[in-house]
């Protein structure tokens, strides 16, 4: 099973790279906004770090609703663009409707961005639809949406709040994937939960295995929020748990 650690900083792909995951997903502001669109400097950073399957780039421009406007689509389009050609493997990404079906054309822009940019790159990339899956309604057929369109895979906690809640629906969703698209656990992923989502099937899991580190910003630097830093420990119980 495929371990993905998601981080925000160079050190957190060092330490995702040295306790033996297999790729990042990286993002920033994970812990106050569900992760957002990383700098290219940064993309290009971990990049370098040496990780087997690469460094997977969030692609989000703003918290909330996945519904996005024109402006905010090709802002997300060129952040595609800009990520694969700092260095990247990947992207992760994903837009839905009001009534929180896919956003199709959005979707095939998306990948057809990717693959045309890792073209130019002469690099093969994976697209990843994100958790934005998890509110679709009917997510088989969405899944089928996903599996035409040539996504690599799928991040899902099963549509639950997490996934240990959601691992039935996982077990559905693999036997309904059937090899065509990854299956991903992903959201409340811990070490001593790996065990049970093995046994549902699923290709890989996604965990930030995250802590807090005290740090003050004073008044123009958010005051005395905590600094999120990848947790090497946790990391490490991860990747045994999965092995």
């Amino acid at each position: 099973m495929t371990v993905e650690i998601a981080v925000q900083d160079v050190e957190g792909a060092r330490i995702a790279l040295e306790e033996g995951a297999d790729r990042i997903e990286l993002c920033v502001a994970l812990g106050a906004t569900g992760g957002l669109t990383p700098s290219f400097a940064l993309i290009q950073a971990c990049s370098h770090v040496g990780l087997p399957r690469g460094v997977q780039v969030l692609v989000r421009p703003r918290s909330g609703s996945f519904v996005f406007g024109k402006t905010e689509r090709m802002v997300q389009l060129g952040d595609v663009r800009s990520a694969i050609l700092a260095g990247a493997s990947g992207v992760v990404v994903g837009g839905l409707n009001e009534d929180n079906t896919i956003d199709v054309p959005f979707a095939a822009a998306l990948i057809e961005c990717a693959r045309d940019e890792g073209r130019r790159c002469n690099r093969d990339v994976q697209v990843t639809f994100h958790r934005a899956f998890d509110m679709v309604p009917d997510q088989f057929a969405a899944l089928d949406v996903l599996i035409e369109l040539g996504y690599t895979r799928v991040l899902t906690s099963g549509g639950a709040p997490t996934v240990p809640e959601g691992l039935d629906r996982l077990r559905d969703l693999v036997r309904h994937a059937a090899g065509r698209i990854e299956i991903q656990a992903g959201g409340g992923v811990t070490p001593e939960s790996i065990g049970a989502i093995r046994a549902a099937g699923v290709d890989a899991i996604h965990l930030s295995g995250k802590t807090l580190v005290a740090a003050s910003g004073g008044p123009g630097g958010g005051g005395q929020n905590p600094v999120e830093r990848t947790d090497r420990a946790i990391v490490r119980a991860a990747v045994l748990a999965a092995r």
